[in-house]
């Protein structure tokens, strides 16, 4: 319950902070300059482009399987 609480509390401050706080450009934009640079340099590594096409085929081969083991499941 306090955990609940606590996590409420900072949902709360953040949000005042985002709507209240006049420097809030100021102290997000580092991050998010960091961030779409870093978001460029992966679109441009065909080594994670790589991976991360692995992964999706992964994820898809895995829901596939997961979708007719739950359909026999509920037809049985």
């Amino acid at each position: 319950m306090i955990g609940k609480l606590v996590l409420t509390i900072l949902i709360f401050g953040g949000g005042a902070f985002l709507l209240l706080s006049d420097s809030f450009e100021v102290f997000i934009s580092p991050y998010a300059n960091a961030a779409s640079s870093d978001i460029e340099n992966i679109k441009n590594d065909p080594v994670i482009q790589a991976g991360f096409s692995q992964v999706l085929d992964i994820i898809y081969e895995n829901s596939s399987k997961i979708k007719l083991l739950l359909s026999d499941f509920f037809r049985n």
